[in-house]
């Protein structure tokens, strides 16, 4: 597979060259829109580099395409690529809310383009031991799950050199669109709706004072009843570390994911296993987003998904509390 990617400079692209490279693709060019960047990954890729992507897409013509970038470029990004016709990955988050991606939801599905977007925790162990449970009818109704993914302080991406992820006009919020798109994907995933109502939430700048949230937690109900906690923060005491747990309940189930550990109980067994560490999900992701495009199947997670995620994200900063110095939906100081 001859792949071509935008965004040098994000701090997903080393993470996704190692995945691509597992997945024995061949890395054709690298762009971004400063130059010296582009030049300097260029070398680890062992790729062209180009400033213009649409340069690079003219000269280099890939079967793929891994596009990263600040969410309020990834629109015009994604609908540009939509435009060539080549199957594509697009990092999340698409836009500043949901409305930046519903009219490209439209035209992906009208094209029946393959759009893959990296919700990598769908790699998890966790669903594996869920559908086997399933499928044995040894899982039940489905009652209640949380899901939490909290990294290390906002600093990081200062360190990264992308601060533009602490600015709300450009990233469209904080820990909560930026990490917890994750975890709203995961309670959506887990219920298999689309209609989601949040019940209550709060964000917090208290500690680092940024222009956005460094935690958020919201609860969540499905239409059938199935109550969702979520939590998402830059409140882990380590730059390059973080601590993540999907915790899921159902009738017959108990299982809870932190880390590299899953531990699942029923009402007749149980069982405690290491698993693969969080960061190998990404080889997952290449490496069965390409099977998928070989095999006319769709990505196991699409642009629609990523909406369904970001609309429910944008109801939650609509009715959170807010701490700190946060601004409310109308652009008002809080206390």
């Amino acid at each position: 597979m001859r792949v071509a990617m935008i965004g040098a400079g994000h701090w997903h692209a080393g993470i996704h060259l190692q995945s691509l490279r597992i997945a024995h693709a061949r890395i054709v060019g690298i762009s971004d829109q400063d130059w010296e960047t582009a030049q300097a990954f260029s070398i680890q890729a062992e790729c062209a580099p180009f400033k213009n992507y649409h340069h690079m897409l003219k000269a280099t013509k890939p079967d793929f395409v891994v596009a990263m970038g600040r969410p309020i470029d990834m629109p015009e990004i994604v609908r540009d690529l939509l435009d060539t016709g080549i199957p594509f990955a697009a990092e999340k988050p698409i836009g500043t809310s949901a409305t930046d991606l519903q009219p490209l939801v439209d035209i992906a599905r009208q094209r029946n383009a393959f759009v893959a977007v990296p919700f990598v925790n769908r790699y998890c162990a966790l669903w594996t031991q869920i559908e086997q449970l399933e499928q044995s009818q040894r899982l039940g109704l489905r009652s209640h799950a949380h899901f939490r993914l909290v990294n290390g302080p906002p600093e990081r991406y200062r360190k990264w050199r992308v601060p533009w992820n602490l600015d709300p006009d450009i990233a469209g919020g904080g820990s909560l669109r930026n990490l917890g798109i994750h975890c709203i994907d995961a309670f959506l995933h887990f219920t298999g709706e689309n209609d989601i109502e949040v019940i209550g939430a709060a964000i917090s700048n208290r500690v680092y004072n940024e222009a956005v949230e460094e935690i958020g937690t919201a609860i969540l109900c499905s239409s059938a009843g199935v109550i969702g906690t979520v939590e998402a923060g830059y409140t882990f005491a380590a730059l390059d570390s973080g601590d993540l747990e999907w915790r899921v309940a159902t009738a017959n189930g108990y299982l809870v994911q932190h880390v590299d550990e899953l531990h699942m109980t029923t009402l007749d067994d149980g069982v405690s296993v290491r698993i693969a560490d969080p960061d190998s999900r990404y080889d997952s992701f290449a490496t069965d987003t390409f099977k998928r495009l070989q095999d006319g199947r769709p990505p196991i997670a699409t642009l629609e998904d990523c909406y369904r995620a970001m609309h429910v994200i944008d109801q939650i900063y609509h009715t959170a509390v807010r701490v700190g110095n946060l601004l409310d939906p109308a652009g008002r100081q809080t206390q």
